[in-house]
């Protein structure tokens, strides 16, 4: 009978792998340095290591594969980041990601690629030595191997974990269009975002008079030295409507409203004359946080709108974070942001 690990013993390991404690495991086969027979191009899929699937190896299941033709339709290149078969996160110590990098140089190196997708966080780690999947996933991140060649790293759900939680679905479809879109494509929208600091009482005053009885959308967002409106305080309240964008410093240390009760009762007066106007929405993101701090300070917000319960009664499967819906919704502004 023949046995599997003599003849993996038998076989010289790749000089790039010497020192790997991952060989010392006992497995049918090791170090598949694909590199060689790669083609170049531009979009580049890596698992996070190779499965060892009916007597070959293979970055991806053929689920997977049919996944991935599902949602993404023009050539690609398919690897893995790690390159031995069937290795885990917790057999990859920082030593021996140091030298499995060397094989993902080569890889990289010969696929020329722009865009880098990394499906799972051995994978993100092994590139960006980054770990969070769930947090940093449709982020872009550079990479430079050691012959110079910059790309672009974006991390997304491994397909396993799509076809296993289907509610990942959209966000995968989503994170490999967008980046796609953008770092390929070139598809990017340039903000010219800009804000005015309110700094003068009388500007203050001028804001309240043109929005107090206005139906235009307004955007709110406040910033607080924490998270208990009991014993923190606002620092500044934003306010933007489709065309300005205004910061007014409440309780800010630098805020010249602070130079007396009557001076802050009325800067108060009038930010509470724009948020108590029922005729136009306020638009918050999880408003709760925000309102309890407004109540503290007599201001109670009238006509509120919520972009966190707004997209949860669009699909409550998603994540509902303000990063979360801007990724999804407003992906080309995120470089400006």
């Amino acid at each position: 009978m023949l046995n599997l690990y003599s003849l993996y013993n038998s076989v010289d390991a790749n000089e790039l792998c010497t020192g790997c404690t991952v060989l010392e495991k006992e497995k049918p086969c090791y170090s598949v340095t694909d590199y060689d027979s790669l083609d170049s191009n531009e979009v580049l899929f890596l698992s996070d290591s190779f499965s060892y699937r009916n007597g070959s190896t293979s970055p991806f299941s053929k689920k997977e594969m049919s996944l991935f033709e599902e949602v993404f339709t023009r050539p690609a290149t398919y690897s893995a980041s790690v390159k031995c078969p069937s290795v885990k996160e917790v057999d990859m110590s920082p030593d021996n990601m140091k030298l499995c990098r060397k094989h993902l140089d080569k890889t990289i190196e010969r696929v020329s690629p722009t865009l880098v997708f990394v499906c799972g966080n051995l994978a993100m780690k092994m590139l960006i030595k980054k770990s969070g999947i769930t947090s940093k996933r449709g982020r872009a991140y550079e990479y430079e191997a050691e012959n110079g060649h910059v790309c672009t790293v974006v991390p997304i759900f491994h397909p396993y974990s799509v076809i296993k939680e289907p509610r990942h679905r959209v966000l995968f479809d989503t994170d490999i269009r967008n980046a796609y879109d953008k770092y390929v494509l070139g598809k990017t929208n340039t903000s010219n975002f800009k804000y005015e600091v309110l700094t003068e009482i009388d500007d203050v005053v001028v804001l309240s008079e043109s929005l107090r009885d206005s139906d235009e959308t307004l955007a709110l967002d406040i910033e607080t030295t924490g998270l208990n409106f009991l014993t923190d305080i606002i620092q500044t309240i934003a306010i933007s409507s489709k065309e300005h964008n205004w910061v007014i410093p409440v309780d800010h240390k630098d805020s010249p409203f602070k130079q007396g009760e009557a001076y802050n009762k009325v800067m108060l007066e009038s930010v509470k004359r724009i948020l108590e106007n029922p005729r136009n929405k306020k638009v918050f993101h999880n408003a709760k946080f925000d309102l309890k701090f407004l109540m503290s300070y007599g201001i109670h917000t009238k006509n509120v709108w919520d972009t966190k319960i707004m997209h949860h009664f669009l699909d409550e499967n998603l994540p509902k974070g303000l990063m979360d819906l801007v990724k999804l919704y407003f992906p080309t502004e995120l470089e400006s942001l």
